[in-house]
């Protein structure tokens, strides 16, 4: 089951990413499910986002094997931290992931500090559009957009010459 989200939810989401960018002092930001789809981002504009979700999932994904391993519930969040760049990867809830790039110039702790209430602004929306029941069948997507079109432009028709 795939629920929908519409134009007012990315837009929500791009609020409480903004906010964290700022706050933060972070490069980049984005939404993502478990299976590494990007729901939405901002600031990736040197970055794949794409590429990054796909893989920060799977860390993700070690990462509770890792806790289950250890007798832990779950590990709520994984960092990774190098000599230019970071990343911090927080579960929202057990679909959705909040995955924040931050230069070394930026604090952790910072970056820690912010992503807790943006989680839980996340959190309530996705609640929000399960509650809302709103869906599709779907095997491969935990979420889609309503309308692509919105926000992508029209389909290119096979078809044509």
């Amino acid at each position: 089951m795939a629920f929908v989200l519409v134009p007012k939810d990315v837009q929500r989401m791009h609020i409480v990413l903004n906010q964290l960018l700022l706050r933060a002092d972070a490069q980049g930001c984005m939404v993502c499910d478990f299976s590494g789809h990007v729901l939405t981002e901002v600031g990736f504009d040197c970055h794949d986002p794409m590429l990054i979700s796909a893989l920060g999932a799977g860390v993700f994904a070690a990462s509770r094997e890792l806790a289950r391993l250890l007798g832990e519930n779950e590990f709520s969040s994984v960092i990774h931290q190098g000599e230019k760049r970071s990343l911090f990867i927080c579960a929202v809830n057990n679909d959705i992931l909040l995955v924040t790039v931050f230069s070394n110039s930026a604090s952790v702790g910072l970056v820690k500090l912010y992503a807790r209430p943006a989680v839980a602004e996340l959190r309530a929306l996705f609640a929000g559009i399960q509650e809302r029941g709103d869906s599709r069948p779907s095997n491969e997507q935990s979420f889609v957009l309503n309308d692509p079109k919105e926000w992508f432009g029209s389909p290119v028709d096979a078809s044509a010459p």
